[in-house]
């Protein structure tokens, strides 16, 4: 519902049904909108974390590690839910400190594993040993602008696009000198960025 009509608009009555509860139920856990909103999302949140490590473990070489964090960071459509649900919280955190905490709290794991990315392609000398200590803020700051900018200003860009702008601005940063970047995996064989989360229940 949140996807679809926004927080906002979203009827408790409706949220209560689609979770075959009653609407005083859904108010004993939840005692605003806000707090459905935020709580949903870091549901979701913890359902990428899993999903991105696992795949993670999957792929061997720091520029394929770094290939598949950027996609799985970036929204795979205009639809995204994950993405459509920061939105509406990033509306709230300029007047809430507390809510400003929880969606900071929220983004540590993907610099956490950014971090770790980055430390182990520089020890094994496939990214260079000077690589800005604040490249994971950076450059989740730059997937955040990237992703706002498809979403809401140029949407005839694709993900996949997005992921190549991306991947040639950390290659001025990480690659060694006269190094070349592998070629990432090919376009039909990229999974969805951020695939919608399972349904409770």
């Amino acid at each position: 519902m949140i996807s679809q009509a926004g927080i906002d608009q979203a009827r408790l009555a409706e949220i209560a049904r689609r979770a075959r509860m009653s609407t005083g139920q859904v108010m004993y856990y939840f005692a605003t909108k806000e707090h459905i909103l935020l709580d949903t999302l870091a549901w979701c949140e913890h359902q990428d974390t899993q999903a991105r490590r696992a795949a993670l473990r999957e792929i061997t070489g720091a520029w394929g590690q770094l290939d598949c964090f950027t996609r799985r960071y970036l929204p795979a459509s205009r639809a995204d839910p994950s993405w459509i649900m920061w939105m509406e919280a990033w509306a709230r955190a300029p007047h809430s400190a507390d809510v400003a905490r929880f969606l900071d709290d929220l983004i540590c794991p993907w610099r956490d594993d950014l971090a770790k990315i980055i430390q182990a392609g520089a020890g094994e000398g496939i990214f260079s040993p000077r690589a800005p200590a604040e490249f994971p803020l950076t450059y989740c700051a730059l997937l955040d602008g990237l992703a706002i900018v498809y979403l809401r200003q140029m949407p005839d860009l694709t993900p996949g696009r997005l992921a190549e702008l991306a991947l040639a601005a950390a290659r001025t940063q990480l690659a060694r000198p006269g190094q070349t970047q592998p070629p990432g995996p090919p376009p039909e064989a990229t999974p969805p960025a951020r695939p919608d989360p399972p349904q409770p229940g």
